[in-house]
């Protein structure tokens, strides 16, 4: 018993939806139809029931009329015995093919209608014996050799010495039961003729419903490492073509993901291969003389520190993907761009000044944001010469965070543009020692994690402008945007102004 249950449930398993789909339907329908075909049944059978009883009251009624009028239609007298008048009646009566009519006087059946009826009640005994003793109108079912049947008792009674009687009306109810059963396996048939109809639709509407869903199953199977191209083609805005365009909106996060990361390993190991072979070469080489242990010592720890750097900037660029990569707080702009300056003289003799800033405290990570800009500062450093002016901004301009480092320098070559923030790119006259070219890669990481972006532009009268733009987002409502110069705060503030 066990096993035939775990077949059955591995047998549902392995079934496709589309066929647990239609078998649902199929079930609920089924269940359905046999519902209303018994409501029906019921219903037709009562109504049959209830036509019966009419008639039988009908009879009654009539009965009860010749009753009461008490004259021989015959002859005009009047009835003077119980057996005259009964006789009177069941002459007179016509009954339909499914009815019939007699009399029992003194307990026996006495006379009967003229029609032959589907069977004789009045032989019944059982029948006989309940009218003959009938002292309240009455009726019942019973079965005869024509099928089931319904009879009436009326007990009738006259003054004086007069035997007891009565009538019996019986309505045979085989025929109309019959019509009943008919109509209802006609319905029946046609709830099954209904049902295959639905159940083909219900397939083909299933197949078209989940032919997306098949395409996502089958793409998720044809999809590899090395081919991420594939798509769903999803039509409509039900929730199957939505989750296809889902699943294509994934499947494009995924592959530009993937072609991220194998032109980052790429570029990876190209730098740090690079090192490696440089060590690798000077330490095979390396002699005995001191001065030339010395300096290969020097090259070798330099090239270590090289690729110590890279390895810290690369987890510092795959931690910006957590949700813990910002420490959310509240960073007041004008200290925000006074502090980067401060910390920025030790870069280079440069002319380091504040441009302008807005009075304003705004969400966002304090260390991170400095960490950028004093990043975009050492990246203009590298580029300008010395005397030459490097300014920091911190505004927000149309509810936007807007963090920027410009310098005097050669500008920004027209062929690279945003591709300086893609991480292992340096600019034609960077060096070597430089950097690997993931400085301003961190600076989007950082932006992006704020939900901005960062962007570089040439200056008009020359030199370069590096910005990033965030969503300005404050602890209260109560901050406004208003630009001031920085000199005069600090001097509020007794702080050394870092202007040069």
């Amino acid at each position: 018993m066990a096993a035939r249950r775990g077949d059955r449930a591995r047998w549902w398993r392995i079934t496709s939806t589309r066929t647990r789909v239609l078998a649902w339907f199929l079930l609920i329908v089924t269940i359905a139809l046999t519902m209303n075909l018994v409501v029906i049944w019921r219903l037709l059978d009562g109504r049959a029931h209830d036509a019966v009883h009419a008639e039988l009251e009908h009879e009654v009624v009539k009965f009860r009329e010749f009753a009461e009028r008490a004259v021989d239609p015959a002859t005009g007298a009047a009835f003077t015995d119980v057996n005259s008048m009964m006789t009177a009646y069941l002459a007179e009566a016509v009954p339909e093919e499914h009815e019939a009519l007699f009399s029992v006087i003194d307990g026996r059946a006495a006379n009967r209608t003229r029609n032959d009826p589907p069977a004789r009640l009045d032989r019944v005994a059982s029948v006989v014996k309940a009218a003959a003793e009938a002292k309240t109108p009455f009726s019942a079912d019973i079965a005869t050799s024509a099928g089931m049947a319904t009879y009436a008792v009326v007990p009738v009674k006259m003054a004086g010495a007069q035997p007891r009687a009565a009538l019996v009306v019986v309505e045979f109810t085989a025929e109309s039961a019959a019509e009943v059963a008919s109509t209802v396996r006609l319905i029946a048939v046609g709830s099954i003729v209904a049902l295959a109809i639905a159940g083909l639709v219900a397939w083909l509407i299933a197949g078209r419903v989940l032919a997306p869903i098949r395409q996502v199953r089958a793409t998720a199977e044809a999809i590899n490492e090395t081919d991420l191209t594939r798509r769903i083609d999803a039509e409509g805005d039900d929730d199957v073509a939505q989750l296809a365009q889902t699943f294509n909106r994934m499947l494009d996060r995924l592959e530009r993901t993937f072609a991220t990361q194998r032109g980052f390993l790429d570029d990876a190991a190209h730098e740090l291969r690079t090192p490696l072979t440089v060590v690798r070469g000077h330490l095979e080489l390396l002699g005995d003389d001191p001065a030339e242990r010395e300096q290969t010592k020097e090259l070798v720890l330099d090239e270590l520190r090289r690729m110590s750097r890279i390895v810290h900037d690369l987890l510092l660029l795959a931690n910006a993907e957590r949700p813990d990569f910002l420490r959310i707080g509240e960073v007041d702009l004008t200290d925000l761009a006074v502090d980067v300056v401060s910390k920025s003289t030790a870069l280079g003799e440069r002319k380091w000044t504040v441009s302008s800033t807005t009075e304003a405290v705004v969400l966002g990570d304090a260390q991170r944001l400095t960490q950028a800009l004093i990043q975009l500062a050492d990246n203009a450093v590298r580029h300008t010469d010395a005397g030459d002016r490097i300014s920091t901004s911190a505004i927000i301009r149309s509810g936007q965070v807007e963090l920027a480092v410009t310098d005097e320098g050669e500008g920004i070559p027209s062929d690279l543009g945003e591709q300086l923030f893609d991480r292992f790119r340096r600019g034609p006259s960077a060096s070597r020692s430089s950097g690997a070219g993931l400085g301003l890669a961190i600076v989007r990481s950082i932006a992006r994690a704020h939900g901005g972006e960062a962007s570089a532009r040439n200056m008009p009268g020359g030199g370069a402008q590096f910005l990033i733009r965030f969503p300005a987002r404050y602890p209260s409502s109560a901050q406004g945007e208003s630009s001031t110069t920085v000199t005069s705060r600090r001097k509020a503030k007794n702080e050394p102004d870092p202007h040069r």
